[in-house]
């Protein structure tokens, strides 16, 4: 089991991001919640091995969690870890959360 490195944890999450492949894994997990591994590599085409290395990938960003039932893998977003990742990147820049309002509602 790798233990991550808190030096490399936000850089992680983003790199997670920085893929086509991954993006589109995002996007489908984002429509169905949770999805079946093999359903996955079904729905885009792509080989279970390619898919789980993607997942792998996602899962060390702290984008996704997993859970094994019996010999199936179930994955899904992992929403409250991407909030953190969201909070500590606007706090390094100095991003107020009233800013992000104003910001968010164009005003």
């Amino acid at each position: 089991m790798f233990l991550q490195n808190p030096r490399n944890e936000l850089p992680d999450h983003y790199l997670a991001f920085a893929n086509p492949t991954r993006l589109r894994i995002l996007e489908r997990l984002a429509a169905v919640g949770e999805v079946n591994v093999n359903d996955l590599a079904l729905f885009l085409r792509m080989s279970q091995p390619r898919i789980s290395w993607h997942l792998r990938m996602l899962r060390v960003g702290g984008v996704i969690r997993t859970r094994r039932e019996g010999r199936q893998v179930y994955c899904s977003l992992d929403l409250e870890n991407i909030r953190r990742f969201r909070e500590r990147l606007d706090e390094m820049l100095g991003i107020t959360s009233s800013r992000k309002v104003r910001e968010e509602v164009g005003a």
